[in-house]
């Protein structure tokens, strides 16, 4: 059971204290951040809600379960919308309002927690079900990828909220879902094809997005600025 361990906990507990050390600002309160993990962590059940949901209704299209439509349907609109959406739930739902939601990139801390607690709580779940034969593959960071760029939008969100931009808000706020469902989408889907295009495809998108992402999240760091700042016209 040591394997539990050492790739269900151990991985999202060094991305979480990685993530949060780039906060150099401002730190958030570890308590806060515990709870967003811990909470991340039962996000799960509302997940397998709307997962159940949405393969019941997509079992009433009679569409064969093979067949690529199919599976796109199922992992980006009924798995990734589902995951994603319930851990934004407790990301930006916890937090929104809080007055230690003062500079951008605080948002990103927030659901990076909280995807990690989800990605914990999934990690030991497989392991459980299938044992050390996935252990490896449990290593991708897709859920803290993608909770990287919801934590982004959310902050960009806030920003344009506070400025009164309501329709840039709007559209940071639909960014904040539709990029991880994207992200998280492509990655399952082309998994699950189980074509020898698919897969190369997969490794490469895979290799590529957690490059991008953790450049982008140290850009994110290095550029974060308070909420209330109205970004310079000549940025």
């Amino acid at each position: 059971m040591s394997y539990l361990l050492f790739f269900g906990l151990i991985p999202p507990i060094i991305l979480l204290i990685y993530i949060y050390k780039l906060d150099k600002i401002e730190k958030e309160p570890p308590r806060m951040i515990l709870r967003l993990f811990l909470y991340g962590i039962f996000s799960v059940l509302p997940a397998m809600f709307l997962e159940f949901v949405g393969m019941s209704i997509l079992g009433r299209l009679g569409l064969p379960e093979n067949s690529w439509l199919y599976l796109a349907i199922m992992y980006f609109g009924v798995v990734a919308f589902s995951e994603e959406l319930s851990k934004r739930m407790v990301g930006v739902g916890l937090t929104y309002k809080s007055e230690e939601f003062n500079y951008q990139f605080d948002s990103v801390v927030y659901c990076a927690a909280a995807a990690l607690g989800f990605a914990c709580m999934e990690n030991i779940s497989y392991l459980m079900v299938d044992g050390a034969a996935v252990a490896w593959g449990r290593l991708i960071p897709i859920h803290t990828i993608c909770g990287v760029y919801m934590g982004h939008y959310v902050g960009l969100a806030k920003s344009a909220h506070r400025r009164g931009q309501n329709g840039m808000r709007v559209f940071f706020n639909f960014l904040s879902v539709f990029i991880p469902v994207l992200i998280h989408g492509f990655y399952d889907f082309s998994l699950s094809t189980e074509n020898d295009d698919m897969l190369i495809l997969n490794m490469i998108f895979t290799i590529l997005i957690t490059f991008i992402a953790f450049v982008c999240l140290h850009i994110y760091a290095k550029k974060d600025r308070p909420i209330e700042e109205t970004p310079s016209k000549t940025a």
